[in-house]
This record gives C-alpha cells, sequence and structure tokens, in this order.
C-alpha cells in the first residue's frame, strides 16, 4: 500500500508572525490592512477584499520604533505581487512576494 508524502516546503525564508499595519495600494485604490506574517521574500496580509492573483502591488508597511528597539518608526515601501488569494469568511489572506523594497525612515 503506498503512502502519501507530505509536500515539501517551498519557501526559503522564516516567516515571523508579525501583525503590522499596511497600506495596499493597487488598481489604483489604497486599502489599509494588517500583515499576518513576514519574511524576508514575502509577506502575508489580512485584507477585506481579494486581489488577483498575479496582480502588481505597492504597499508600505509600518513598524512602530519600540518593536525594533528604536527612537522612531520606520517604513518600508515594497513593490511585489500577489501569489495566492485565499478568502476566509470576511476577511482574505493575500500572499505576495516582494520584488522591490525601499526603506522609508
Amino acid at each position: 500500500m503506498a503512502t502519501l508524502s507530505p509536500i515539501p516546503e517551498m519557501r526559503s525564508s522564516v516567516r515571523f508572525p508579525l501583525h503590522l499595519p499596511v497600506a495596499v495600494r493597487a488598481e489604483q485604490t489604497e486599502r489599509h490592512a494588517e500583515t499576518l506574517n513576514i519574511s524576508a521574500g514575502g509577506a502575508l496580509i489580512e485584507m477585506n477584499e481579494t486581489l488577483e492573483v498575479g496582480s502588481s502591488l505597492e504597499f508600505t508597511i509600518y513598524i512602530p520604533g519600540p518593536r525594533l528597539g528604536s527612537a522612531k518608526d520606520v517604513l518600508v515601501s515594497c513593490m511585489g505581487r500577489v501569489v495566492r488569494c485565499s478568502p476566509d469568511g470576511e476577511h482574505c489572506a493575500v500572499a505576495v512576494v516582494i520584488d522591490d523594497y525601499n526603506i522609508v525612515r
């Protein structure tokens, strides 16, 4: 009898369960959301709506200074694309890959 082996982990970066405010700009509209987790290569964002897989987006992650041990808050401006969108009740978990980023402050 053959057994199914689990699907191997495809992620190359460790995920950190950080719930941070994020502003998402896609399709000429800005939406406010929250990250569920972040890695060096992407983020999982909880939103109130779905985004089309493959679509490009800009998003800015707000990191409060005290969470980093810094006197100042940090803004990270990112360019990326949607790789997965999973509706869950009233919310949607949108997985994005980060193609480029810039630390604004």
